[in-house]
């Protein structure tokens, strides 16, 4: 099902509050260093309301520092990016961690850094706090803590460890973090494998009263419905229910099309039911996986270029196609935006600024050869807004301007989609951009 309009209009609305709050409350929230954690839902430092969207990416064992797959990813519009690190191999260093994060809010996403040296091993949670707390890690924490969320550890406990142990545990790591100066939203993942949601949900209150910043986001893992009827719709309505009733920050921190592989149809997880499920209730989701071998990958493992969709239909659909998608629903902070689009190739570039406004939207479009240009703006239905170009340009530069408040009866205040097309000698370059009109 798609969108209906009155979900569209609850979407919209909280998108506009969050520009406005952005716009003529900024004093206000400037004084916050970071992102933070307010109720049910992750704001940027300048009060802008963020909906996590975004895939998990393996990139410490062939891409350290996201080069080749923070590029392709961010054309899906994520908006977020959870990055696997793993200190025992290949043993990165804080000049990796630097620069991988760099990478990531380069690309327009915001950086998930996350260690997996205890999955599944409740006794190495202290190796994981003493790495985030070291001097020198803690310090490039801090350089980036504008655009940064710190998931302390992937899926500590093979086990439900008990909420007095679960409580005990993460309130002394929180503490702990916090007097080492790190003061990013913390994600906790849930126990069981991350599979155990009540253990977050039940917990979550307590350890947010026991941090001293009242920054803390829950993860839930939603892999095993046969073992643990975790991917089951019944589990799922359960569990996102429980979520929004408990007003604490939850996201879906890993799903994908099943759990084993080998037993795909007999493992299947209702990943369409939850990504509808979530959106509708502002809950935010990150597919794993975005490059690897087996069924979960998104893309092509030997390329992990964008469009190389692998696995039938799940890579394309949850990255573009389905009206839940990353790319359907993700919406970019105006901070990582900077307020422009830019797209750019060696044959032409695209500016298109400011976005959001209040007034005309301009493109600026340079091109270094002759080339088929067009530019069209569509509502949310898909709908013809306007054709802003359909013609052959020479070389050089040409600015162009769309007004929605000329737009006809589409033009209002709102949500639109601009795609552009360019074809020249060097090839056909086709991308688009969302565009707030307030």
């Amino acid at each position: 099902m798609k969108p209906n309009c009155f979900e569209k209009r609850k979407h919209l609305f909280h998108i506009m509050v969050s520009i406005a709050v952005l716009l003529f409350n900024g004093q206000t929230y400037a004084q916050k260093p970071g992102m933070y954690v307010d109720g049910r839902y992750l704001y940027t430092n300048s009060g802008e309301r963020v909906i996590l969207k975004g895939f998990n990416a393996m990139i410490v064992y062939w891409d350290i520092h996201g080069n080749v797959n923070f590029p392709e990813m961010e054309k899906t519009g994520a908006n977020t990016c959870r990055i696997f690190w793993n200190l025992a191999y290949p043993t990165p260093q804080p000049a990796d961690l630097d620069l991988v994060l760099s990478n990531c809010i380069k690309y327009k996403m915001i950086p998930i850094i996350c260690l997996w040296d205890a999955t599944g091993k409740w006794d190495q949670l202290p190796t994981c706090v003493d790495y985030w707390c070291s001097p020198v890690i803690s310090a490039i924490l801090k350089k980036y803590e504008k655009n940064l969320l710190v998931n302390i550890a992937n899926e500590p406990g093979d086990k439900a460890m008990g909420d007095a142990i679960f409580k005990e545990k993460y309130a002394d790591i929180v503490k702990q973090m916090r007097t080492a100066n790190i003061h990013t939203p913390l994600i906790i993942d849930a126990d069981q494998y991350g599979r155990n949601a009540d253990a977050v949900l039940d917990n979550g209150q307590y350890l947010l009263d026991q941090d001293p910043d009242h920054n803390l986001i829950f993860s839930w893992h939603l892999w095993d419905p046969k073992t643990w009827g975790t991917g089951t719709i019944s589990e799922i309505e359960r569990i996102i229910n429980k979520a929004v009733e408990k007003n604490i920050c939850f996201i879906v921190g890993e799903f994908g099309p099943c759990e084993n592989c080998d037993k795909c149809p007999t493992s299947a997880i209702n990943w369409e039911y939850l990504i509808e499920k979530a959106y509708k209730n502002d809950i935010g989701y990150l597919a794993w996986v975005w490059k690897w071998s087996d069924c979960h990958s998104v893309v092509s493992n030997s390329s992990g270029k964008y469009g190389t969709w692998a696995n039938s239909t799940w890579g394309e659909k949850i990255a573009v196609s389905h009206p839940y998608s990353i790319k359907t629903t993700s919406v970019r902070p105006s901070n990582l935006q900077t307020g422009n689009e830019n797209i750019s190739s060696g044959s032409h570039s695209l500016v298109v600024y400011p976005n959001p406004s209040n007034r005309e939207i301009f493109f600026d479009l340079t091109l270094t050869e002759q080339s088929e240009v067009e530019i069209k703006i569509v509502d949310t239905r898909g709908k013809d807004a306007h054709v802003l170009i359909q013609r052959t340009l020479v070389p050089g530069r040409v600015k162009l301007t769309w007004d929605p408040k000329k737009a006809g009866e589409a033009g209002s205040s709102g949500m639109y989609i601009f795609s552009a097309k360019i074809k020249n000698t060097k090839g056909i370059f086709s991308e688009s951009g969302k565009l707030f009109s307030l």
